[in-house]
Order: structure tokens, then sequence, then C-alpha cells
């Protein structure tokens, strides 16, 4: 019996630490992608420590395909073109097509929003920070990830309009 438990344990540490390593090399090795910053309901862009977020190309696929959740599966893949400046703009749902020059695959998810209808989200809805910074991030006007092949992206800082880290 004792020796299921370790097994157990050890199979649980394993499974954290190659997640962890997977999204550590998403962050080493991934391309730099800005995603432009869309309005949110001014009443929680700012609660406490974290920052509510909605990207403008979330907006994009939702306002292209419809907001019907039978139009867009619970998780897609789109293609998005990266412009000089690295600013992710969206072309289309990926349909497993040859990607074109200059295209990148992107994963999003259509989740239920709090207005009862759907919403396309890119990694996540909230941005964490130290407690007392809230004026330095509401200047916010991109989202900075890490993008891998697959499309897997992880958000790993705020930028200003001129693309200023924050």
């Amino acid at each position: 019996m004792r020796r299921w438990i370790v097994i157990g344990w050890l199979l649980t540490i394993g499974v954290a630490v190659a997640g962890i390593v997977g999204k550590e090399n998403v962050i080493s090795r991934g391309d730099v992608v800005y995603l432009r910053l869309a309005p949110v309901d001014p009443r929680s862009l700012m609660q406490g420590d974290y920052m509510a977020l909605n990207f403008a190309i979330g907006m994009e696929v939702a306002a292209t395909h419809g907001h019907e959740e039978t139009q867009l599966r619970r998780e897609e893949v789109i293609v998005i073109r990266r412009d000089a400046s690295n600013e992710g703009h969206f072309v289309r749902l990926h349909k497993d097509e040859p990607l074109a020059d200059g295209e990148q695959l992107l994963r999003v998810q259509n989740v239920p929003s709090r207005w009862g209808r759907s919403t396309v989200q890119v990694s996540t809805d909230a941005w964490f920070f130290q407690e007392g910074q809230a004026e330095r991030y509401a200047k916010a006007k991109f989202g900075e990830f890490r993008v891998d092949a697959s499309g897997q992206a992880l958000l790993v800082g705020m930028r200003d309009e001129r693309l200023g880290a924050m």
C-alpha cells in the first residue's frame, strides 16, 4: 500500500514538472506577439490586485463568426499575421490548411461571459499585479504574449501604446 502512495506521489510531481517545463519552453522560445486590449466593463477594469482583460482579436473572431456557441467550438485555433511591430491581427479560423508565409497559429477559447453570451478569450481574462500598481497598469494598451508553433499563448506582460514595458 505504501509503495502505491509513493508511486502516485511521484507521478503527480512528474506531471506537474512536465507542465511547468512545457510552459517555460513557450516563454523562453515562443514568438513575441502583441495583442491590442479592447474595452471591458469599466466597473470591473480594476478590482483589487488584477485587471480584467479583453482582447480586440477575440472580438474580431466573435464578430466574424457570431456569438452563438454552436458556431464556435469551445477551443478554436485561429490564424494570425504579425505586422512590423509584432502586433497580431486575425486572418481566419484555422481549418488544418497549410499556413501562408507570415501566418501563425493562435489558440483561443469560446467561453460564457458575465452577460449571458459567449466571448472569445485568448489565454486568460485577467492580469494579476502587485498591490498598489493599478495606476501603472491602467495605461496598458497591449498584452505581450509568447506563442509556440501550435498556437499556445502565454501572457507574459503588459505594454503601453508604444509597446513599452510597464
